[in-house]
């Protein structure tokens, strides 16, 4: 089972994003083969009556719409469940997650947003376009290297760049790696247990050395970590669908600053 780390570098207005530099630098620096192109879409509700004046915001849920390149064809849509108490709040919120097909996303976007609005505000959408996917020595990682944007048409008028920030993800494949179908499980039935130390120790590390004399600071980023299913080096992810993965995103995205 794939061990997969996701890292999120905020980027101040106006400022660069070093993502160029670094997939220049890996491409030079390490024997790489390339993945298909890395792209996301994700859009964010929140339910309307949490906004309310004197609302609890620890009651607060949400709704994300993610599609992924990892699995083509696929969108995943989940709700979160309201915050326990008593929980910590590093720990990953609980939540129902489906798939749709992907040709849906636009329409169910829509569905949300008009007959169901009094429930669910828009929040906020965020892309990754045309991001760099690599698989390195030889295939046992994987790396992916994305821009962060508002999609333009989607804030209303901006008055900033819509850069939001770089994503990086990058994945340990295991031999033991399972895949998961549409038709041959439910979320409710996959275990998604956090990675261990000594995987997340060895990620971080991994991550260090491809940064390593870019000039690139990612002590400022935010880091999440799960077991994840799809291997980079399989090329038939037709009906494959990644729970672990989907959730990784939906959790980074749900807060990218």
């Amino acid at each position: 089972m794939p061990s997969t780390g996701l890292f999120f570098l905020p980027i101040a207005p106006n400022q660069a994003s070093p993502s160029a530099t670094l997939v220049a630098h890996i491409s030079r620096s390490f024997p790489a083969q390339a993945l298909p192109t890395f792209h996301l879409d994700h859009r964010l509700f929140v339910d309307t009556p949490s906004l309310l004046p004197n609302s609890d915001a620890s009651l607060r849920r949400f709704t994300s719409i993610l599609t992924l390149s990892h699995t083509p064809g696929t969108t995943y849509v989940g709700t979160t469940s309201p915050k326990d108490r008593a929980t910590a709040t590093e720990q990953p919120v609980a939540s129902t997650l489906v798939t749709i097909p992907s040709t849906h996303a636009d329409p169910f976007t829509q569905l949300i947003g008009t007959k169901i609005q009094p429930h669910w505000a828009h929040r906020q959408s965020l892309v990754v376009d045309n991001g760099t996917a690599l698989a390195l020595q030889p295939q046992e990682w994987a790396v992916r290297i994305g821009d962060v944007k508002i999609p333009t048409g989607r804030s209303g008028q901006q008055t900033t760049s819509n850069l939001r920030g770089m994503l990086v993800e990058v994945s340990l494949n295991n031999a033991s790696a399972q895949h998961e179908r549409l038709d041959s499980t439910t979320e409710e039935e996959t275990e998604l247990e956090a990675i261990s130390k000594d995987e997340e120790t060895l990620i971080r590390a991994f991550l260090d050395s491809l940064i390593d004399g870019t000039g690139v600071q990612m002590t400022n980023s935010r880091a999440l970590f799960r077991n994840t299913r799809i291997p980079s080096e399989d090329n038939d992810t037709n009906g494959v669908v990644d729970w672990g993965l989907a959730k990784l995103y939906m959790d980074m995205l749900r807060t990218p600053r």
